[in-house]
């Protein structure tokens, strides 16, 4: 099965009359930016200029093109959301939001086939550009060969694109090539081009998130602010 068949199996496995629930975590200023324009594209200039980020968005956002989902614009970088953090726990933690400033999580209600999803822990194989192997045979004569073609200072671009097709298994969200535990209990993100206002079912301060070392359940429908309040305080 090629990696466009298991993003679309997936975006259908998780959808609930044609959505999928997310959250994702922004500044409080975008979240009143939304508000006012309706829609938001986040461009690349606001992802790390770390090679380590730029290769790694780089290679999603390819796939997500080969899935059929074509970038709005030239210089659109995917929005990145959660839509299982954790087992009994979908919405993120408090130690997910390091980065935006007086920050506040969106629950999203997102058309199933705009998102892609994939496993968070493989995801660092990605930006690490480890190899997803197939067997332990597998991985071991790929390391040789990057080995020597590395100690040739000629990686040829045949082991480059192994490299890079390995990475499809992210998408494969029931893998077992690299131990990532049960299903149920695997991290799961999702990507898409477009955050839509009228995608935003609830508003949650980020003060109000658990943290990753006292866990409780958040459901679905434990946001702590309605849309209109926020609207009112924006």
């Amino acid at each position: 099965m090629s990696s466009t068949s298991h993003i679309h199996n997936w975006q259908s496995r998780f959808s609930a009359d044609g959505f999928i629930t997310a959250w994702t975590v922004m500044e409080r200023s975008a979240w009143h930016r939304l508000g006012n324009e309706g829609s938001l594209i986040c461009r690349s200039e606001h992802v790390s200029d770390d090679p380590i980020f730029q290769n790694a968005y780089a290679w999603m956002k390819s796939s997500m093109i080969q899935a059929g989902l074509p970038a709005p614009a030239a210089d659109a970088s995917p929005w990145w959301c959660w839509v299982r953090r954790d087992e009994n726990h979908p919405g993120p933690y408090t130690e997910d939001y390091a980065g935006p400033d007086d920050p506040v999580v969106l629950q999203l209600s997102i058309p199933s086939h705009l998102v892609v999803l994939s496993c968070f822990d493989l995801w660092h194989f990605v930006l690490n550009r480890w190899y997803v192997g197939a067997s332990e045979a597998d991985e071991h004569e790929f390391v040789l060969a990057w080995g020597n073609s590395k100690e040739d200072m000629n990686t040829s671009p045949a082991l480059e694109e192994r490299l890079q097709n390995s990475w499809s298994a992210i998408f494969e969200l029931d893998q077992n090539k690299v131990d990532m535990g049960r299903f149920e209990a695997k991290s799961i993100q999702g990507c898409f081009w477009i955050l839509q206002c009228d995608h935003v079912v609830g508003v949650m301060e980020s003060a109000k998130l658990d943290s990753y070392q006292h866990p409780h359940q958040l459901l679905e429908n434990g946001m702590e602010e309605s849309l209109d309040q926020a609207a009112e305080d924006g």
